[in-house]
């Protein structure tokens, strides 16, 4: 891999996090109208109490990309301290020294480039604002944990759960919604298990949604985690597909501290960044 792989890869996953720009789903719209509306509170309730227990989580990951080749594969690591930040490393094969990490806080993006010795760090709300988008850290935070999120929200209470609408996929799925002004939030769960298995963000004001999807749950510790998600990006007659695939998963009993720049790094302005995305 050349040395501006890794730098590219970590643009696309920022793009892929942060970019979404969701659209409402037809189908959606009319399954809610066909079908007997029920109470909401205890489905989301009982899907809430099989969310991943853990505080800290740490696990290898290999990352699958779409190129316009077809697909990329890269490993590295997947951290994350539960409220405080959300590390991804990308390493270099054989002597797995990390070429690239983003960083992911309640407050600020950190992209680092180790191969150029450069970096970005920029406060989320300027991402938001440049991109449009309503994305924040809870709600990323609630995708990587296999977690049901409204935006802004660390914990969702008994007062967010009557506001859910549940609706029957299938005699093995059911359907649990919630509206906003400009947003629709939608969770498939289980029957038989109770357990998440798709998140999906869509809106009437842009042109493309995302569907966050969960697979082969193992046990870890005390708690039961997917050790596949795999990622759509839909709209504009298109659709890409990213997966994330864990491995030797570990949860708890980890620090995970802030990371800190070397001096002679290079700082990079996010407007920079958006025009190397621009050219991926």
């Amino acid at each position: 891999m050349k040395r501006n792989d890794y730098w590219k890869i970590s643009c696309l996953i920022l793009v892929m996090l942060f970019a979404y720009g969701c659209r409402s789903s037809k189908k959606m719209v009319s399954e809610e109208r066909s079908v007997m509306r029920l109470s909401g509170e205890e489905h989301l309730a009982a899907v809430i109490a099989n969310t991943p227990d853990f505080t800290a989580l740490s696990s290898r990951l290999k990352l699958t990309l779409p190129t316009k080749k077809g697909e990329f594969s890269v490993n590295g690591t997947l951290k994350i301290k539960r409220d405080e930040r959300i590390q991804i490393s990308l390493l270099i094969p054989v002597i797995r020294t990390e070429a690239a990490r983003i960083e992911i806080t309640p407050e600020r993006i950190l992209a680092i480039d180790r191969m150029n010795k450069r970096y970005v760090d920029v406060p989320v709300e300027d991402i938001k604002q440049l991109l449009g988008t309503d994305v924040d850290y809870p709600m990323l935070q609630s995708l990587f944990t296999n977690d049901i999120f409204l935006p802004g929200k660390y914990h969702l209470t008994k007062k967010d759960y009557a506001s859910f609408v549940a609706l029957p996929v299938d005699e093995n799925a059911v359907l649990l919604s919630k509206k906003t002004r400009k947003r629709t939030y939608a969770f498939t769960a289980s029957n038989e298990t109770n357990r998440l298995t798709e998140s999906v963000i869509a809106s009437s004001s842009a042109a493309h949604r995302l569907r966050w999807q969960y697979n082969n749950f193992g046990p870890v510790g005390d708690t039961v985690f997917p050790m596949e998600m795999t990622i759509f990006l839909e709209g504009g007659g298109e659709s890409s597909k990213t997966t994330l695939t864990l491995s030797r998963l570990s949860v708890d009993g980890m620090e995970l501290k802030a990371t800190s720049i070397p001096a002679k790094y290079e700082k990079i302005g996010l407007m920079d960044l958006m025009r190397m995305i621009e050219n991926l």
